[in-house]
C-alpha cells in the first residue's frame, strides 16, 4: 500500500512543479529533491510491502515512508491552494498582490523548511536500510511468503478430490462442450475467487472418461503468478511426449522449443490445462505455440475474468458459484461426520446442530468448508466441537494453528489475490475495511471517496470524454473481475455496478491488511462501553476513521461515542456508516472540526447533530472534497462552507427543510451536487459558475435561475423541480443544445389538484441522447414513441394521471429495458402488452395503480422479461395468462395484494400454472 501512496505523492509533486513554477520560485529545487528521494525509495517498496508481515523492522520502515509521503502531500496541497487563491484578475488584485509579496516570501520560507524536514526524514529512512539491516530483511535469501504459498498451492493432476458437491451439472456440461468442439482452438476458462474449487473442477474434467477417450495426449501445468514461458512450454511438451524425448526437449533453444511444440499440437489431439494463470501478459507470453487449426483444446483456471475473456472471447467461460446452504452442509457432513457409525445418535444430532451453526462462517466457500470439515473430523466430543465454534473465525482462516508453514490456509489463498494487485488497486481494496460485515456498498459513494482521497488518477491515452468517475468504475470492475469483490446489483441499462459487497473471508483479509498498514480505524457502536473499548486515536497513525452505528444502540452508548477523543488530527476521512437508524442525536455534540483540518472526506449520513447546525469551523477544512449531510437533521448551512474550494461531492439531501447561503457558486470544482428536496423559501442561489458538474439532483427552479444550467455542459444526470408554467419547460427544452452529454433526466412538478396537466412532448423530444427518463407530474397525454430518445432504456412514471393505456406507446420503444409505473401514473382500468411489444424489456413494475382491473399479455410480448413486480394494485383480479409464455422470467414479486390474489398463485391455486416455470415467486404483506 505504501507504494501506492508514494506513487500518488510523486505524481502530484511533478504536477506542481509543472503548473506552479513561479509560485514555487526559491523552493522548486527542494520540491524536486523531495520527489527524487521518494522515487529512489519507491524502488524498494514493492518488495518491502510484501515482506513487512515477517519483520517489525521492515513494517516500521514502510510506515515511516508512508507517513512522510502523506505529510508531503498535505504540505504541497496547502501550497497549491495558496497558489490558486492568488489567481484573480483585475487591478485590485494586482495592488493586493504587491502588498502581499512579503507575506508570500515568509510562507514559502516556512514551506521550504517543512519540505527540507521531510526530505531529511526520508534520507534517514534510506540510510536505515543498511544501518538496521532493512535491505537484508527485504531481500534475504530463501523463500518469501508468496513463494512458500505458491509451493503449497501447486496443483498436481494425480491428486483428485473425492468429496464433490455442487459440481455434477457443471462437470457434465463442460465435458460435453470440450469433446464436441470443432477443429478451431478453443479455450475453456474456469474463473472465480480463490478457494471456489476451480482446480478441483478442472481435475474432474481432466480425468473424465469421455475426455480420456476423446484426446490422445494430456498436459497439466501449474502457471502461478510468475509465469515463465520456457518453463511452461517445457512442462507442456514433457507432459505430451514420451520419456525418452525428455533430455532432447530440455536442451532445445526457446525458438526450437516453441516451433516443435506448435507442430506437435497441430498433428495431435491434446488437452492442456493451464492452472492458476493470473494476467493477460502471461497468456500473451504463452499463446504463440497454440495453433488455430487443431483438434487440441485448452482449459485454464484463473481468478481474473478479464484474463479468461482475453484468452478466447468466444470460448467457454464457466464461473462456479458459492455453495448454497444445503450443498454446504452436504460437503461438511461428508468430511466431518462420515465413518462415525460407532458414535451415539444423540451425540451425532448435537454435533450436526453445532456444525450447522459454524457453517454460516464459511459463506459457501468450498475451501473454507473443507478446512473446517477436516478440522472437525479430528474432534470426537461435543466439547471439542464447541471449542472450535467459540473460535470459529480463527479456525476457518488459519485452521486454528499459529504456524503458517504446515498447510495452505484459507487466508493465505485469498491473500495471494491482494498481493498480486497493482498498487492503485490495493488502496481501493482496503477501503472496504470501512464497512461492516455483509454491508451492501453503494458504488457511487465508494468511488467518490476514492476520488476525494486522490486514489483515482487520470490515465494518459484514455478515450475522449472519459471522466475520473469512469476510471473509478473501471477500478471497481477490475476488483470484481479479479474475484475480490462481489456484485450486488447492476444497472440494467448501463451494466455499471450499482452495489457490491465482499465475501466474509475476503473481508477478513481486507481487515488484516488494513490493520497491518494502519489504513483505517473502525469504531463500532457495539463494542464495550469501557474506556479501553474506545482508545484515543490522537497519537494513532491511522488516517481514516469509520464509525459504524448499528440499530438498537442505547442513547447513553451513542453519547459515549460522541465524547471519545477518537479523532486523529491528521485524519483524511471520517465516515459514519449507519446500518439502521438509532438514537444518535448527540453524535457530533462535542467534536470540533478544528482538530481535523486535513480531512478529504466527511460523511455524516444519518447522524443527528445537536442543534441542527454544523459549526462555523467546518469552513477550515480547506482540503475537503467530499461532504455528505444526507439524512441528517441540519437545518442551516454556515456561510463558511464557501471556503471549501476543493469540494467535488456535496450531498445536502437532509431530512427536513434546509437554508443554504448563496456561497455554493464558490465551489467551482463541484462535480456532484445533491440539493435538499425541501429548501427554505429564503434560499436564493447562483449556480452559474458550476461548470464541472456531472450530476445535479433536485435543481430548484424556484430558488435558482434555470439559465444557470447553460454553463453545465458536462452534466450527465439532471433532476429538476419545475413549476407548471410553460416558460419553465421552454427554458429547459432550450438547454438540449448545451447539455449534449445528458443521459439521465428527472422532471418533477408539484401535483396540486388545481394545477393543469402538462404537455412534455417538446421537452422529451429535445433531449435525443437520454437513456433514463423519470417524470413526476400530471400529463395531458403521453408523448408519441417518436418523441422519445431511441436510447431510452429506463422509464419511470409517477402521478401522471394517464387515462389511455400507456403500453400502446411504450411497447414500441426499441431499447426500453426498465419500465416502472408508480402511484397515480395510470388511472385507467386495462393494460395490454401486444404481440412483439417490449422486445427488450427486462424489468416491469406496476405499483399503486388503484384502478387497474385487467392486465393481458399476448403470446410473443416481453419475451426477454426477467422480473415482474406487482404491488398495491388491489382491483387487479389475477396475473395475465400470457406470463406462462415468458420463458426468461426469473422472479415475480407480489406485494400488498389481497389474500385471494395470492392464493391463486400458490402451488395449489388456480393460477399457479401461469408462474410454475418461474424460479422465484415472492409474496409480501398479502395475508391481510
Amino acid at each position: 500500500m505504501a507504494e501506492a501512496v508514494v506513487s500518488v505523492t510523486v505524481q502530484k509533486l511533478g504536477e506542481l512543479l509543472l503548473e506552479e513554477p513561479l509560485f514555487l520560485f526559491g523552493i522548486g529545487d527542494q520540491v524536486k529533491q523531495l520527489q527524487d528521494e521518494l522515487k529512489r525509495l519507491k524502488c524498494f517498496l514493492k518488495d518491502a510491502d510484501e515482506n513487512q508481515h515477517k519483520s517489525e523492522r521492515v513494517r516500521n520502515w514502510v510506515a515511516g515512508i508512508r507517513e512522510a509521503s502523506y505529510d508531503a502531500e498535505d504540505i504541497l496541497e496547502a501550497v497549491f491552494l495558496k497558489a490558486e487563491s492568488r489567481k484573480q484578475k483585475g487591478m485590485a488584485r494586482v495592488i493586493r498582490r504587491l502588498a502581499c509579496i512579503l507575506n508570500e516570501a515568509v510562507l514559502l520560507h516556512s514551506v521550504g523548511s517543512e519540505i527540507r524536514e521531510i526530505t531529511t526524514r526520508l534520507s534517514k529512512i534510506a540510510a536505515s536500510m543498511l544501518d538496521y539491516g532493512i535491505k537484508e530483511a527485504i531481500g534475504r535469501d530463501g523463500l518469501s511468503l508468496s513463494d512458500s504459498q505458491k509451493e503449497q498451492r501447486q496443483s498436481f493432476p494425480y491428486v483428485v478430490e473425492h468429496n464433490l458437491v455442487g459440481l455434477q451439472r457443471s462437470l457434465a456440461k463442460l465435458v460435453n462442450d470440450l469433446v464436441s468442439g470443432g477443429v478451431k482452438l478453443r479455450v475453456t476458462s474456469i474463473c472465480g475467487m480463490g478457494g471456489l474449487g476451480k482446480t478441483t473442477l478442472a481435475k474432474q474434467i481432466f480425468h473424465h472418461h469421455k475426455v480420456r477417450r476423446h484426446f490422445d495426449r494430456f498436459a497439466w501445468v501449474f502457471v502461478s503468478q510468475e509465469c515463465r514461458r520456457r518453463h511452461v512450454w517445457q512442462e507442456i511438451f514433457l507432459n505430451l511426449s514420451y520419456k525418452d524425448e525428455n533430455q532432447r526437449i530440455l536442451n532445445l533453444r526457446d525458438e526450437q522449443l516453441g516451433e516443435e511444440l506448435h507442430r506437435f499440437l497441430e498433428r495431435n489431439k491434446c488437452l492442456i490445462v493451464l492452472d492458476d494463470i493470473w494476467g493477460k501478459d502471461a497468456w500473451d507470453c504463452l499463446k504463440h505455440v497454440f495453433p488455430n487449426e487443431t483438434g487440441s483444446k485448452i482449459i485454464l483456471t484463473t481468478r481474473n475474468k478479464e484474463v479468461a475473456l482475453y484468452a478466447d472471447p468466444r470460448g467457454v467461460l464457466h464461473e462456479p458459484q458459492l455453495l448454497n446452504y444445503e450443498e454446504s452442509w452436504e460437503l461438511l457432513e461428508k468430511i466431518s461426520l462420515s465413518g462415525r457409525e460407532n458414535i451415539e445418535p444423540m451425540l451425532i444430532t448435537k454435533l450436526e446442530a453445532i456444525g450447522k451453526q459454524m457453517l454460516v462462517r464459511c459463506g459457501g466457500l468450498p475451501l473454507a468448508i473443507t478446512v473446517l470439515g477436516g478440522l472437525l473430523a479430528t474432534k470426537s466430543t461435543w466439547n471439542e466441537w464447541q471449542r472450535v465454534h467459540e473460535n470459529i473465525k480463527s479456525y476457518v482462516s488459519n485452521g486454528g494453528s499459529s504456524s503458517r508453514s504446515k498447510s495452505m490456509l484459507v487466508a493465505d489463498v485469498l491473500c495471494l489475490s491482494y498481493e498480486y494487485l497493482p498498487p492503485h488497486l490495493k488502496q481501493c481494496f482496503l477501503y472496504f475495511a470501512h464497512y461492516p460485515e455483509n454491508y451492501e456498498v453503494h458504488v457511487g459513494t465508494l468511488v467518490s471517496y476514492w476520488i476525494a482521497e486522490g486514489m483515482v488518477m487520470p490515465v494518459k491515452h484514455t478515450e475522449a470524454g472519459t471522466t475520473v468517475e469512469d476510471i473509478g468504475q473501471d477500478y471497481l470492475e477490475d476488483l470484481v473481475k479479479r474475484s475480490m469483490v462481489m456484485v450486488g446489483r447492476r444497472d440494467i441499462v448501463t451494466s455499471e455496478v450499482m452495489t457490491c459487497r465482499m465475501h466474509d473471508l475476503m473481508r477478513e483479509v481486507c481487515l488484516e491488511k488494513a490493520e497491518q498498514g494502519s489504513f483505517v480505524q473502525v469504531i463500532d457502536s457495539r463494542d464495550s462501553d469501557e474506556a479501553e473499548g474506545f482508545p484515543s486515536l490522537s497519537a494513532n497513525t491511522c488516517r481514516r476513521i469509520s464509525v459504524q452505528l448499528h440499530g438498537g444502540a442505547e442513547e447513553h452508548r451513542i453519547k459515549r461515542l460522541s465524547q471519545v477523543n477518537y479523532i486523529n488530527p491528521r485524519s483524511r476521512s471520517l465516515v459514519y456508516i449507519t446500518k439502521k437508524q438509532g438514537n444518535s442525536w448527540a453524535l457530533l455534540g462535542k467534536v470540533s472540526f478544528k482538530k481535523m483540518k486535513l480531512l478529504r472526506v466527511l460523511d455524516l449520513e444519518g447522524a443527528q447533530i445537536k442543534g441542527g447546525k454544523l459549526p462555523d469551523d467546518v469552513g477550515d477544512l480547506i482540503h475537503l472534497r467530499n461532504l455528505s449531510l444526507r439524512l441528517t437533521n441540519v437545518k442551516e448551512l454556515t456561510p463558511s462552507i464557501g471556503n471549501l474550494t476543493l469540494m467535488i461531492t456535496l450531498d445536502l439531501f437532509v431530512k427536513g427543510q434546509l437554508y443554504i447561503p448563496n456561497v455554493i457558486w464558490k465551489l467551482q470544482r463541484l462535480r456532484h451536487l445533491c440539493m435538499p428536496s425541501d429548501l427554505n423559501p429564503k434560499t436564493k442561489l447562483d449556480l452559474s459558475t458550476l461548470r464541472n458538474l456531472q450530476q445535479l439532483w433536485d435543481f430548484p427552479v424556484g430558488q435558482c435561475n434555470p439559465r444557470d444550467l447553460l454553463g453545465m455542459s458536462s452534466l450527465r444526470r439532471l433532476s429538476i423541480n419545475l413549476s407548471s408554467q410553460n416558460t419553465d419547460f421552454e427554458v429547459v427544452s432550450s438547454l438540449s443544445n448545451v447539455l449534449t452529454r445528458l443521459r439521465g433526466l428527472t422532471i418533477n412538478v408539484p401535483c396540486e389538484p388545481m394545477l393543469p396537466p402538462v404537455d412534455v412532448t417538446q421537452l422529451v423530444s429535445a433531449f435525443t441522447n437520454l437513456s433514463e427518463l423519470e417524470l413526476f407530474l400530471k400529463l395531458e397525454k403521453l408523448p408519441g414513441e417518436q418523441s422519445f430518445s431511441s436510447d431510452v432504456g429506463a422509464l419511470r412514471l409517477w402521478q401522471c394521471g394517464l387515462v389511455d393505456d400507456p403500453f400502446l406507446v411504450l411497447e414500441r420503444l426499441p431499447n426500453l429495458k426498465i419500465l416502472q409505473l408508480f402511484e397515480g401514473s395510470f388511472v385507467g382500468s386495462k393494460l395490454c402488452c401486444s404481440k412483439n411489444g417490449f422486445p427488450h424489456l427486462h424489468s416491469l413494475t406496476l405499483s399503486q395503480l388503484e384502478n387497474l382491473e385487467e392486465w393481458t399479455v399476448e403470446e410473443g410480448a416481453m419475451m426477454r422479461l426477467v422480473s415482474i413486480e406487482v404491488k398495491s394494485c388491489k382491483k387487479l383480479k389475477s396475473v395475465p395468462e400470457g406470463l406462462r409464455f415468458l420463458k426468461n422470467l426469473q422472479e415475480v414479486e407480489i406485494g400488498n395484494m389481497t389474500k385471494a390474489f395470492k392464493d391463486k398463485l400458490i402451488s395449489s391455486g388456480e393460477d399457479f400454472y401461469k408462474v410454475q416455470h418461474v424460479p422465484c415467486v415472492v409474496f409480501e404483506y398479502c395475508d391481510l
